[in-house]
């Protein structure tokens, strides 16, 4: 099968992480991929020079030029199935099937209400909440959609050595009797980061040395509101500010708590991250991460914009080290029962391949029914 990843996110997120490792997978399942990306693009960087082919274009609708151009490379490259990946490149996507005639799938990775939803011949929804979502909001068929959750690969984070927590601590400057909390992700809004910060004061009332590391870029003014937050909460020094980075199985195995504080998610690729490396999870418990978290087994889930409970939550671990190591090897468990490439790779696959193989079907029949007619 050859299969062509549309995505149209320019750094790292959840989404474009889950585009590059299916992409790889999918190839070493003996699959043809191209990937369509913006020009610049993390994702094309990290394939570049690999056995994923690698198309940059901006994903403009209009004028039509680069549907066209698009449209010919998949017909050159004899594409079987579309899979898209994010807004800009999910409405392309619909538009590139009906100028190639190639069948679209696209996967859910966010909730927002969008028109084309309803014109792919299938869709993946990463979270039962959002499939909820995208069939009561944007009427995609029930016969159309289907939950996969994303997976991690989760063998790049139990290959960290067991000295990366000492030698990460000693790079970051902090040392290994502090205590360590960690946030990553996309700095924005909807991360209830200012939440964290509420809560991480009322841990130090508890706990005094406690640091917090944030790893993670977006807006300028996204970041700087939250160091300003920090500053007028007297707890600048108390957090450590990272931007992307490529080390993240390393920064895990530094921490001792992780925590996440969104107000929404639908299946975050931090906390399957975290629970991979073993680390004990605090979550929010909004979209889909209760479907990540099984509750008081492998993490502790409490309410949005709740800094008290969330504080109690961290507080809890950090003084409890056998419960931080119970809830941590369970996680870790989880993953790799349930958000490993093992078990969901092959059930993308059949997606793709189902819709690849309707659209076969249906041309196969339109030259005997034009044969029936004319008997």
């Amino acid at each position: 099968m050859n299969v062509m990843e549309l995505v149209s996110g320019a750094g790292i997120n959840g989404a474009v992480m889950h585009c590059l490792l299916l992409s790889r997978e999918l190839v070493r399942r003996g699959h043809g991929v191209t990937v369509v990306c913006r020009p610049g693009a993390w994702i094309g960087e990290q394939l570049a020079g690999g056995e994923v082919a690698v198309v940059e274009s901006e994903l403009s609708r209009w004028p039509p030029r680069e549907l066209r151009r698009v449209a010919r490379i998949a017909r050159e490259r004899r594409i079987d199935v579309l899979h898209s990946h994010m807004s800009r490149a999910h409405f392309f996507g619909v538009l590139l099937r009906g100028w190639s005639g190639v069948p679209c799938v696209a996967t859910a990775h966010s909730r927002h209400v969008q028109v084309h939803w309803m014109f792919n011949d299938r869709v993946i929804a990463v979270s039962e909440a959002t499939r909820r979502y995208h069939r009561a909001r944007n009427f995609v068929r029930r016969r159309r959609i289907e939950v996969i959750h994303n997976f991690v690969d989760h063998q790049r984070f139990t290959a960290v050595g067991a000295g990366a927590r000492r030698s990460t601590r000693s790079g970051l400057g902090i040392d290994l009797a502090t205590p360590l909390l960690g946030a990553i992700g996309t700095v924005v809004p909807q991360k209830g980061l200012v939440y964290l910060l509420d809560a991480l004061s009322r841990v130090r009332a508890a706990m005094p040395g406690v640091r917090l590391l944030v790893v993670g870029d977006g807006a300028a003014g996204d970041a700087a509101a939250v160091q300003d937050a920090a500053r007028g909460r007297g707890m600048d020094d108390a957090i450590l500010y990272l931007e992307r980075r490529t080390d993240v199985p390393e920064l895990l195995a530094a921490l001792d708590v992780f925590v996440s504080a969104s107000l929404d998610e639908n299946l975050p690729q931090s906390v399957l991250e975290a629970m991979a490396a073993g680390i004990p999870v605090v979550a929010t418990a909004v979209g889909g991460v209760p479907e990540c978290v099984d509750a008081q087994r492998t993490g502790l889930l409490v309410p949005p914009a709740d800094d008290a409970a969330l504080a109690a939550a961290v507080i809890s671990l950090l003084r409890d080290a056998d419960a931080r190591q119970r809830l941590g090897a369970a996680g870790q468990r989880r993953v790799q029962r349930h958000f490993a490439p093992e078990t969901q790779v092959p059930r993308i696959e059949a997606v793709l391949s189902s819709a690849a193989a309707a659209r076969e079907r249906s041309s196969q029949l339109k030259p005997q029914m034009n044969t029936d007619e004319h008997r």
